[in-house]
């Protein structure tokens, strides 16, 4: 444990849990690997956001149906609702949403710049949490910019990388 406190420490610095600028921006997490959802959630808000945490897609959904969230952070295979099918749904309510799919199973369908899941980044595991946290500023980032492109996507295959992987 001393050794995972020790790598977690120097793969993250203050400068990673720097508080966003502006409103707070909210967060769905949806994952049904309990302590991976719970570590993702606690780095999320250590960071400044509000975060919602689920243990699966279909609870996402109804979530997504009550609150208006920033972003979308889902894993694909989970119980209920897998994330491809939570996609969907959210895509036919015409809801208006970047989704990360941080997922160790990729969904089984071709992926190609007019895929009816747009926008959508994959984030394959195992990634490290300056990796994931990084990846979820850019996302937001980008949503915020004037020129957000929803007929692309991209797909993030990391190098092995040194430090705690998740």
């Amino acid at each position: 444990m001393k050794t995972e406190n020790h790598l977690l420490n120097q793969e993250l610095t203050q400068e990673s849990f720097s508080k966003p600028i502006g409103p707070t921006t909210r967060i769905l997490l949806a994952d049904d690997d309990y302590f991976l959802r719970q570590l993702e959630a606690e780095v999320l808000r250590c960071a400044g956001f509000e975060v919602d945490d689920v243990g699966d897609g279909a609870a996402a959904w109804e979530l997504l149906q009550r609150k208006n969230y920033d972003l979308l952070v889902t894993d694909n295979n989970m119980p209920q609702v897998f994330g491809v099918e939570l996609l969907k749904r959210i895509q036919a309510a015409h809801i208006s949403l970047p989704v990360i799919m941080a997922t160790g199973s990729p969904p089984d369908w071709e992926y190609t710049p007019d895929a009816i899941l747009q926008p959508l980044t994959m984030l394959f595991k195992p990634y490290t949490i300056a990796e994931f946290l990084g990846l979820v500023r850019e996302k937001l980032h980008v949503q915020a910019g004037a020129s957000f492109d929803t007929t692309s996507a991209s797909l993030h295959r990391q190098p092995p990388a040194q430090g705690l992987r998740i």
